[in-house]
């Protein structure tokens, strides 16, 4: 009787045991799932009043609210993406190309005597030039620090870009659908990972891909540049699709390589430079009668038979060469 007693008790004492710590479990998982609510929670309202703010008719509110996103993107991982398309959607808002010269007085202050209208432009510019910052500082290369955001996707489609400079990013899919360039367009040495869409973008001045690497296809079919192109050690790993474009400048692919496809037209429409004076520096001197620059420029095993301006054609060895001579006709 003593050990059945004594066994009991034991056992009674494990399931006591047993059911506090179940109910320990249970309260640690109802405080974590409450502290998950009230951290969503607040941050659902942070984002929120950061939207909000970026909505103002004032644009140090307008630039609050910017700053505000960045804070929390820096903070919280899985907002990047979506603090991205909140950004990439402002600059995708309706702004007219400054009627005053932004290279002469992107320096100068707000004068009292300045016409409201032109006070605006120039604050709005300032709000747009701080998130084109804001993408081109968080899309850099990640080094592990929590202010490099990794390669996101951007969607700038019909966008008003002014001295847009994002190199040295990491970037996903990237859609430039129509997009306005003003001033000058660097992309030098940043990677696009996904389809990369230029179709009918227009480049007013410098549009530079120095270094950069497609990973994905590239189609700048329609695309206007304006002046040069730089496009030195430029690689295209699936594809680059030039048709229809028209070149108002130099446009040099020097040591690039690409794969899979390249289609040029066979007779490039060239137009006159609007990005400033050229002059008689439209030629080059290696290769006169031609804007075009490919020497060093290799072609892997293209899928179909590569379509290139006139006078250029791929030797034995996968490499470009210019022939020298005029076409009799």
């Amino acid at each position: 009787m003593a050990a059945r007693r004594q066994r009991s008790t034991e056992i009674q004492i494990r399931e006591t045991i047993a059911a506090t710590a179940e109910d320990q479990r249970h309260q640690e998982k109802v405080q974590l799932a409450t502290e998950f609510d009230l951290t969503e929670r607040r941050i659902t309202e942070l984002y929120g009043k950061a939207v909000e703010q970026i909505g103002s008719d004032k644009a140090p509110v307008r630039l609050g609210g910017l700053y505000a996103l960045e804070r929390l993107a820096n903070a919280n991982p899985t907002l990047r993406q979506a603090v991205v398309n909140v950004v990439c959607a402002y600059l995708r808002m309706p702004f007219p190309e400054p009627s005053w010269e932004y290279e002469s007085s992107r320096a100068a202050g707000l004068e009292s005597g300045m016409p409201e209208a032109e006070r605006q432009e120039r604050e709005e510019l300032q709000v747009r030039l701080a998130a084109q910052e804001m993408l081109a500082d968080h899309l850099r290369e990640a080094d592990g620090s929590p202010e490099k955001w990794g390669a996101l996707d951007l969607d700038l489609s019909r966008a008003v870009l002014i001295d847009f400079r994002l190199e040295r990013c990491s970037v996903g899919k990237a859609r430039f659908r129509g997009t306005q360039f003003l001033v000058v367009a660097r992309f030098d040495r940043t990677v696009f990972r996904g389809e990369t869409w230029f179709y009918e973008s227009d480049f007013a001045g410098l549009a530079s891909f120095s270094g950069a690497k497609f990973l994905d296809r590239a189609v700048f079919t329609g695309t206007r540049f304006g002046w040069n192109l730089f496009a030195a050690d430029v690689r295209f790993l699936d594809g680059a699709w030039f048709y229809n474009s028209v070149f108002c400048g130099k446009c040099n692919f020097r040591d690039g390589e690409f794969d899979r496809f390249i289609v040029f037209d066979a007779h490039p429409k060239i137009g006159e430079p609007s990005g400033g004076s050229v002059g008689d520096s439209l030629s080059w001197e290696d290769f006169p009668g031609t804007r075009f620059n490919f020497q060093g420029a290799k072609i892997g095993q293209l899928a179909e038979e590569p379509t290139l301006p006139d006078r250029w054609s791929v030797s034995a060895d996968g490499t470009l060469v210019y022939r020298r001579e005029l076409d009799p006709s």
